[in-house]
């Protein structure tokens, strides 16, 4: 760990050194899409309205060629020229407009286009620099109704050009430095940028090629804030080891962070250890009788048939103390997989809650504990898996046996509750304090008061319970109720549940011992 932190702080103060490399790239990246948006716009403008241009000038058939001339003028068209190639293949130019003349169409323009290229209905541009000056220029191929083919030429007009591009880069020069420069890198339109440019300009500028239409020109795009920029990139050289060394410093406390895991992994080792321990002596404890009364029956070591039926009820007691310590130990062990699954059906919870209750019998009479059920009448049915919510019943009760005062009594009992059921088990035991009664659910957690008088435990019951209790959509709680015999002592143990339907109710109430049987 401490050679990843010398690591990162290295490669900290490599990325400080970087820094501005960055900075720079993120704005030619937004610049270089700037300026293809730019671009795009413009030549949009100028392939529309050409199109238009194009498409108004039309040749009849013969005897009516004079009015191929007869289109509006147009501040987009220096002039146009309708030609077509004679019977000799020659080049014939049928009439012409604008300020071109008919010597600098065919000596010059005319013998620039590549005609056999285009196909009919098509158009094409041709941008390039003739007789000293930039010209772009369009020609369509088309048809007469009978067939014959000619030309459309145009000279589309500079200062309309110019107009264009400069209309489009107003939105944008507000934020950032623009030109337009030609084939001699001359500036057509917008601010020029200082030459030769800036070697902080070049970094944090892109230059970029018009399209299709304007493809002898050029597209310088900069920040106008660029100084600012590489102040900044200044200060992140600067910050850069500062960083560093804060994720240095970061690092460190993670790895006391992790130092605290190691320790809690630890305590939670030792609770295994602990709680392998408690369930090694839970075994132990039932196998012993269940082998001393079997020897005692197999050797006839016995007073009689009375005594061999006591010690067949003991084996079978302690045979269901066994299996709901394994049942328990398995569920955990599901758990903790994350493979824990039950089987839902809609049934009789205080039916179930009294056929629990009955496996219980014997160890309540072996404590001299005294339990009582207080049910209420006509309770929803709960839509529950049977297995579980006995299991959570058992270690409920079999919690409270252990807590329970001397002679005592245990109360248990379900109520309606506002959505659903209320499932209770009661003890008047020492309680718990305060501070525990939120970790008394958590795996492996003993009580202060069950390790100071050695009460035995696994401390997986009420994980399990907590666990199947939010399986079912309710939840359990745990409350110190002030009862009528011993106020404020105690401890009562509540699981929520959801009921299919339930009459709504504003309270619970937990009914008095006199209607307890």
């Amino acid at each position: 760990m401490v050679g990843s932190t010398l690591a990162l702080a290295y490669f900290g103060y490599l990325w400080s050194q970087d820094a501005s490399r960055r900075l720079e790239a993120t704005f030619r990246q937004t610049a270089w899409s700037e300026a293809g948006r730019l671009i795009e716009s413009v030549e949009n403008q100028v392939d529309t309205v050409t199109k238009d241009l194009l498409d108004r000038v039309e040749l009849p058939d013969a005897g009516r060629e004079s009015a191929a001339c007869e289109v509006d003028a147009s501040p987009a068209v220096d002039g146009y020229v309708v030609v077509r190639f004679n019977l000799r293949a020659r080049l014939e130019l049928i009439c012409l407009s604008g300020v071109v003349s008919r010597d600098e169409w065919r000596d010059s323009y005319l013998r620039t286009l590549d005609f056999a290229s285009i196909l009919p209905g098509r158009f094409r541009f041709v941008h390039q620099r003739l007789d000293r000056q930039e010209v772009l220029m369009a020609f369509m191929r088309k048809q007469t109704e009978s067939g014959k083919g000619y030309y459309v030429v145009m000279r589309l007009g500079d200062r309309w050009v110019k107009d264009v591009i400069e209309t489009e880069l107003a939105p944008l020069s507000e934020r950032r430095r623009i030109t337009v420069l030609d084939q001699r890198r001359r500036s057509i339109a917008g601010a020029l940028l200082p030459d030769p440019a800036p070697r902080r300009e070049e970094r944090f500028g892109v230059e970029r090629s018009f399209g299709k239409i304007l493809y002898a020109w050029d597209l310088q795009l900069a920040p106008r804030d660029v100084e600012t920029l590489q102040e900044q990139a200044k200060r992140e050289r600067v910050l850069g080891p500062v960083l560093a060394i804060l994720s240095a410093v970061i690092i460190g406390f993670g790895l006391i962070i992790v130092w605290l895991g190691v320790l809690a992994e630890r305590r939670a080792s030792r609770l295994k250890s602990d709680f392998i321990a408690n369930v090694s002596h839970e075994l132990k404890t039932p196998l012993s009788l269940i082998r001393m009364f079997g020897e005692m029956v197999a050797t006839g070591r016995h007073k009689g048939p009375d005594a061999v039926k006591e010690y067949g009820g003991i084996i079978t007691r302690e045979s269901e103390r066994l299996s709901h310590l394994i049942d328990n130990v398995l569920d955990f062990a599901r758990l903790e997989r994350g493979k824990a699954s039950y089987h839902f059906v809609e049934g009789d919870l205080a039916d179930l809650l009294e056929r629990a209750v009955d496996l219980c019998r014997y160890r309540l009479d072996k404590e001299k504990l005294k339990l009582e059920i207080f049910n209420e009448a006509d309770l929803p049915h709960v839509r529950m898996d049977d297995n579980a919510l006995t299991l959570v019943i058992l270690n409920l009760v079999d919690n409270a046996i252990k807590y329970a005062a001397d002679g005592g009594s245990i109360h248990v009992g379900i109520n309606r509750a506002p959505g659903g059921v209320l499932l209770w088990v009661r003890d008047f035991g020492p309680g718990i304090p305060l501070d525990e009664k939120e970790r008394i659910f958590d795996r492996f957690y003993r009580a202060k008061n069950a390790r100071e008088h050695n009460i035995r435990g696994s401390g997986i019951g009420l994980s399990l319970v907590k666990h199947i209790a939010e399986s079912h959509g309710g939840r359990i709680t745990v409350e110190t109720p002030r009862g009528t015999e011993r106020p404020g002592v105690g401890i009562m143990f509540c699981v929520h549940l959801p009921a299919s339907a339930v009459e709504p109710t504003n309270s619970i109430t937990i009914p008095s011992p006199s209607s307890a049987r």
